[in-house]
């Protein structure tokens, strides 16, 4: 097993633990313990055999589970049966929106420990220090702060995962890998393409270490912040395909503002165009009312990356020429 402690000065330090095969003894851990309430994916009830349904919520997974009556739901599954412990077994949508539950419930001596179950959760970590519900047909509309207090990444359930979003979810580790070391990016690309002799364990450790390093530095995962300004944030719309598209702005704004060569843009563009069809996204206007406030991103530079207050206002024509660019494509 890996292990990173990862620490958020006085708020708390997370540990995080990475395994193959740990699920089995993850669930004998958590089965029937007393006063924990483990909330698993239905998806993946034939998989696993935690034991007794006693202390066991299943919900299903996908772009419903943050919706806000399946939030009231839970909520009294867990007042009702007096749980102050909760563990989760899923994707991110699972995760945030059983984070969300945790946190603005009263738990004080609870805990929250997280197993993500998707290659997108377990490289897009939910220690950012923040947890959303759906709302008013938008994704993400509400929020909450907070952090699980154990993350366990078991690239087990990735086995039950379909090919297609597997080979997608490689985007964020080739966005980390463009970031911080650019062998990374293309282990990223190779594994998107072929998973022969695929080593999921040593991959998501150097993933995760990435992640934390901007986490640490109160820096966004890129492309994330700038998301629900550019890209369809209706509740039904893809989150890897609206990261795709953040991401491929950023990289655009890149090559404007002077940081990268046009051939670097050129040949990454090209790239993120294998794992998403960018033509088909659905961009919108930036929004008028948010153009005076400005918001932390990461733009990519030729050795690393640099961290920018973008202005929307300066951003609405470069906005239509990327827009311009993606219809030329």
């Amino acid at each position: 097993m890996k292990s990173i402690s990862f620490s958020k000065g006085i708020e708390k330090d997370i540990n995080i633990n990475i395994s193959q095969g740990y699920y089995k003894e993850f669930s004998k851990r958590y089965a029937s313990k007393y006063g924990t309430l483990m909330i698993i994916d239905s998806n993946l009830k034939n998989h696993l055999n935690p034991g007794t349904d006693k202390n066991i919520f299943y919900v299903k997974g996908g772009n419903e589970t943050k919706y806000f009556d399946k939030y009231l739901e839970l909520c009294k599954v867990i007042v009702e049966g007096s749980y102050s412990n909760l563990v989760v077994i899923g994707g991110g949508s699972l995760i945030d929106m059983v984070g969300y539950v945790f946190h603005t419930l009263d738990f004080p001596t609870g805990t929250l420990t997280v197993m993500p179950t998707t290659l997108s959760s377990m490289i897009y970590l939910p220690v950012s220090g923040e947890f959303y519900l759906d709302m008013n047909y938008t994704r993400n509309f509400l929020k909450v702060r907070g952090y699980p207090d154990l993350v366990y990444i078991d690239p087990y359930f990735c086995k039950f995962l379909d090919k297609k979003d597997m080979k997608n979810h490689f985007f964020l580790g080739y966005i980390l890998g463009l970031l911080f070391d650019n062998n990374f990016a293309s282990l990223s690309l190779k594994y998107s393409k072929n998973f022969i002799r695929l080593d999921l364990e040593d991959y998501l450790y150097s993933a995760v270490k990435f992640v934390l390093s901007l986490y640490s530095n109160d820096l966004p995962f890129p492309g994330t912040k700038l998301m629900k300004y550019i890209a369809d944030t209706s509740v039904k719309s893809d989150f890897v395909q609206s990261e795709s598209l953040s991401f491929a702005f950023l990289l655009y704004l890149s090559f404007k503002f002077g940081y990268i060569h046009e051939e670097s843009f050129q040949e990454i563009f090209e790239k993120i165009r294998s794992f998403e069809d960018l033509k088909s996204s659905k961009i919108q206007n930036i929004k008028a009312k948010v153009n005076n406030v400005p918001i932390r991103e990461i733009l990519l530079k030729e050795d690393g990356f640099v961290d920018l207050l973008l202005n929307f206002g300066e951003l609405k024509d470069l906005l239509l020429e990327f827009k311009s660019l993606l219809r030329g494509v």
